[in-house]
């Protein structure tokens, strides 16, 4: 099966690469991304400077432009290790499908342009892959191990840009692999981004070792040092008894396989829960390769929905929110329609098991028709 085929290459890749990084740890500075990643941001998106690679700007895509209405927080899409935010075309194309746009769905380049790694066995990227035959030349580029630490400045950065750039001072994240560990590294350095995170997908993240870094493998590889099992890095960034791996007000998904068998970076029985986070919504999809749960089309519909649904579970439960009558929601809802505001859109609706809800405007609402009757709105800000 392509799938054994791949995840034999992946491990038998990783082992290569532990083998040889000796001489990694022995440079004072890691090798260098082979050139910037592309910008595929709006025209008015500002520039930003990677804080390791200066003569970079950070790439990715996102924005329609400057305070353009949405429909949904922004959310912020955090890669994996050697590879860039390409990755995360096809995700970005299920969630336009369903009814999101640019202006709402970000992904950065924290690391240069990246390798092809990050291919899946379940569907292919064509448009990254030209991406990087265009950046780097018919051969791709390459792949260049990086950590967490080192690019927490340039998350930070582009959270807050994005904030900025949106008019939304809420948001979300969905990240894979070093992505999951570096979103929660950000989040531990600015806790005060925590009160506005609204949902934090964790997909196939070391939170607890990864059988990438066996033991023995730090000071060999500088993710490593950090993420292998028992670091004093992971035990920090979880806290005690695992007290700070998940927190209010935000949402918190896992997705992971949990068989041991199915994604190499969590091979057997030591490893299969490690990207388990205690307080979580824990799923597993058992037998599922590493770039598979980040973008499978069923699971991406997934974790869609359950970002959807922390949106609308803080304005029912009145995180930045307020409360109004079935019949001033109707009649905000006609006048939104009707504004030039919103000329060229309409409101959206959408079900959810008892509950109706809405957005429009930068405006989202909800109503439940369970007696008695009560509607929320939140602004999506």
């Amino acid at each position: 099966m392509a799938r054994t085929w791949t995840t034999w290459n992946s491990a038998l890749a990783l082992a290569l690469l532990l083998a040889t990084s000796g001489a990694l740890a022995a440079q004072a500075i890691p090798d260098k991304p082979q050139a910037a990643a592309k910008r595929v941001f709006a025209a008015d998106f500002p520039h930003l400077v990677d804080h390791q690679w200066p003569d970079y700007e950070i790439g990715g895509f996102g924005g329609i432009e400057r305070g353009a209405a949405r429909r949904h927080v922004p959310l912020i899409m955090v890669h994996g290790n050697d590879v860039d935010h390409a990755d995360w075309y096809p995700v970005r194309d299920d969630f336009k499908a369903a009814g999101w746009t640019d202006q709402e769905l970000w992904g950065l380049a924290y690391n240069g342009a990246g390798g092809s790694n990050g291919s899946a066995t379940m569907r292919t990227n064509p448009e990254r892959d030209a991406e990087h035959t265009e950046v780097c030349g018919a051969a791709g580029c390459n792949a260049v191990v990086t950590s967490n630490d080192v690019n927490v400045p340039d998350l930070y950065d582009f959270v807050m840009t994005v904030r900025a750039y949106t008019g939304s001072e809420k948001f979300s994240i969905a990240a894979h692999s070093l992505g999951v560990t570096l979103g929660r590294k950000l989040l531990k350095v600015h806790p005060e981004l925590r009160r506005d995170l609204v949902a934090f997908v964790a997909i196939a993240g070391a939170n607890h070792g990864t059988s990438f870094c066996p033991e023995g493998s730090q000071g060999q590889l500088n993710s490593c040092d950090e993420i292998a099992a028992g670091t004093p890095w992971l035990a920090e960034l979880n806290g005690p008894n695992g007290d700070d791996e998940s927190y209010g007000p935000a949402q918190w998904l896992t997705v992971y396989d949990g068989t041991g068998a199915g994604d190499p970076a969590f091979e057997g029985p030591t490893y299969a829960q490690s990207p388990l986070l205690k307080g979580a919504d824990n799923r597993q999809f058992p037998g599922t390769y590493h770039n598979d749960l980040r973008i499978d089309a069923p699971i991406v519909a997934e974790y869609r929905k359950f970002i959807e649904d922390a949106e609308m579970r803080q304005a029912r439960d009145g995180t930045s929110a307020g409360s109004l009558s079935p019949g001033v929601l109707l009649a905000l809802l006609l006048g939104c329609w009707a504004s030039p505001r919103f000329r060229g859109g309409q409101p959206s609706l959408r079900r959810y098991a008892q509950d109706y809800g809405a957005a429009c405007a930068g405006v989202r609402f909800m109503c439940t028709f369970q007696l008695p009757s009560r509607c929320f709105f939140q602004t999506l800000r």
